[in-house]
């Protein structure tokens, strides 16, 4: 048993989608994470003596490498004080440095006014709760928001993002499926806030079910069941992958046997048709990728007769809406769903106006619980007959 690879690590292949920036005399390492610029009509070696980075740059001031780019494309979008520190710095490492632009990107002081967040499905009930609290903590800060509904597509989303550039002050990307580099790329030129996954040098903020998945294994543990099959989220999905690994290291801990099925769509769908891999080789409980999935597999099993609690006990992740009302409700971990998206736009917020150097990049993490409901029972090992 093995756990899946992320397709978002950072040796993932460049593609021509990856070039969100735009850039004379640019030049970009494969890995996305070491980079110089030159001026027209000189060679690298010009480029300062130790070949100094934007990121070395921000690394020796305590700011992010977008600070630095602004410091330089859009001075008055930084504090005076910041502005003199990296440029003090600069000096000091040798840091020659070009204005960075982007599609559609203006030398110009002007705030926008405007962030934008982007999301994997807005049929998803947890997209939607982001939209609305980043919606509402936009308007109480006197911004504006745009979404996009990249359809779990990166594809629609890098093209979404190249035509928002010039038009937003920073970015929300909410469980984005972009590779690391463009990301790092992004976040050099604009305040930028990953929710839902990490990425070096980028700051991110993280539902994390870990805690409430240890519960839930362990509450199925005492009901008796000795196997627990997890219907997997997307691919693309970094969310997924730490969901599955913690499967795997809390049933080592409990001896239990763990399966994976891999994944459908991450809907009621997707859910609906994991039935038939799932009986030809069956357990007695079942933790799905998130609450939809959990909902549409439980009518799958409902419609060829199988009772769920009674034999096969289902938990879901999420605590979306709907999950305390299907018969019957669902067992299922907890995990923030206003909070993410109002901490993104306060901190974004809080760049644009200079409030705070953002100097601290490491991602935050916040709590699951697990909320037991009438989806999961005693186990009940006659499912094995069928």
């Amino acid at each position: 048993m093995t756990s899946m690879p992320n397709a978002n690590d950072d040796d993932s292949p460049m593609t021509e989608h990856d070039q969100v920036l735009s850039e004379e005399g640019r030049t970009t390492q494969p890995d996305g994470d070491r980079e110089t610029r030159r001026e027209p009509g000189t060679t690298g070696s010009d480029h300062g003596s130790h070949g100094v980075t934007i990121r070395d740059v921000a690394r020796e001031v305590g700011v992010s490498p977008s600070t630095v780019s602004r410091a330089f494309a859009r001075p008055g979008r930084v504090s005076a004080e910041t502005a003199r520190r990296i440029r003090e710095a600069a000096d000091r490492l040798g840091y020659r440095a070009k204005a960075v632009t982007s599609l559609n990107m203006h030398d110009t002081e002007k705030v926008n006014g405007m962030l934008a967040i982007t999301v994997a499905d807005l049929g998803n009930p947890i997209f939607a709760d982001y939209v609305k609290s980043a919606q509402h903590q936009c308007l109480r800060k006197g911004f504006g928001l745009l979404v996009i509904d990249f359809e779990e597509t990166s594809i629609i989303e890098r093209k979404a993002l190249n035509l928002a550039m010039g038009h937003v002050d920073g970015l929300i990307l909410s469980s984005s499926r972009s590779s690391d580099a463009t990301i790092r790329k992004l976040a050099e030129i604009t305040p930028l806030i990953a929710l839902n996954r990490p990425i070096r040098g980028v700051q991110s903020i993280i539902p994390d079910a870990r805690v409430g998945l240890e519960k839930a294994v362990e509450h199925l543990a005492t009901l008796g069941h000795e196997e627990i099959t997890y219907l997997s989220g997307p691919e693309a999905s970094w969310q997924d992958g730490r969901r599955w690994r913690t499967m795997i290291d809390i049933c080592e801990r409990l001896h239990l046997r763990l399966r994976r099925i891999n994944a459908n769509a991450p809907s009621y769908i997707g859910g609906y048709k994991y039935a038939d891999e799932f009986l030809r080789t069956p357990t007695t409980a079942v933790i799905a990728y998130n609450d939809i999935v959990a909902i549409g597999f439980m009518k799958a099993m409902q419609a060829r007769g199988i009772k769920v609690p009674e034999e096969i006990s289902v938990v879901g992740i999420d605590d979306t809406p709907v999950s305390s009302l299907v018969t019957p409700s669902l067992s299922t971990v907890k995990l923030p769903r206003k909070e993410p998206a109002e901490l993104a736009v306060d901190e974004i917020i809080a760049q644009v106006r200079h409030q705070k150097t953002d100097a601290n990049r490491g991602p935050l993490f916040l709590k699951s619980t697990f909320i037991p409901r009438c989806s999961t029972a005693q186990a009940n090992p006659a499912i094995h007959l069928r």
